[in-house]
């Protein structure tokens, strides 16, 4: 059984990579952190077969670290998962000792192809295509092109609401709900509110404080 710790401060960003990596790796042991001091922790209680590492991870000296964790743990793999979009950095941290890294404003099932390709040994590299991200047209981006009623449930998504406690905030059915939910997660081509609200926290839907209402 795979041992992995995730290491990244967003819980919601958390849960969604804890449920891709069991979809595409299977049963796993699996372990997060939200800052350095944490990480290290986790890996003094015991050896973990991959890191998911986050580059802005609190306390973590990017290039440094990689390195030092290269070192201190050779079988390791480590991959990088962050909205960092500068490709020359990127490279830096691969020649650091990073296994691949996935963006978090790429396509959604990149994260689980990357976790297969890494555990295969392999280098995998995905960002976004230059232009794309938070201020992606709706040609190039799934969460710039939802309806504005769903971009407002994503967003509560994003924020933990349940489907009851979003029915109440904009005053629909609570069927209403799922039916906007079962479409948000299909335009999305994600498996769960949780990936869903990974995917929107990555491409920047809580930034926005527009909550325009379907005209």
């Amino acid at each position: 059984m795979l041992n992995v710790i995730i290491a990244d401060d967003h819980p919601i960003f958390r849960a969604g990579i804890r449920t891709t990596l069991t979809d595409a790796l299977g049963e796993a042991t699996i372990r997060e952190a939200g800052d350095m001091t944490a990480l290290r922790a986790r890996l003094d209680d015991a050896a973990a077969d991959l890191l998911l590492l986050d580059v802005f991870f609190p306390g973590l000296e990017p290039e440094a670290d990689v390195k030092g964790l290269r070192r201190a743990y050779p079988p390791m793999a480590i991959l990088m998962v962050s909205m960092l979009t500068e490709r020359s950095a990127v490279e830096r941290l691969l020649r650091a000792g990073a296994n691949g890294f996935i963006g978090k404003s790429a396509p959604p099932d990149s994260l689980a192809r990357g976790l297969k390709e890494v555990m295969a040994g392999d280098r995998p590299v995905y960002m976004p295509a230059p232009g794309r991200g938070r201020r992606a047209t709706s040609g190039d981006n799934p969460v710039a092109a939802l309806p504005r009623r769903q971009l407002q449930i994503l967003r509560f998504i994003c924020l933990g609401l349940s489907n009851k406690e979003i029915a109440a905030e904009l005053d629909l059915s609570i069927s209403t709900v799922r039916h906007h939910v079962s479409a948000l997660l299909h335009r999305l081509n994600v498996a769960n509110r949780a990936s869903a609200a990974s995917y929107g926290v990555a491409q920047g839907v809580l930034a926005s404080t527009e909550h325009a209402e379907d005209g």
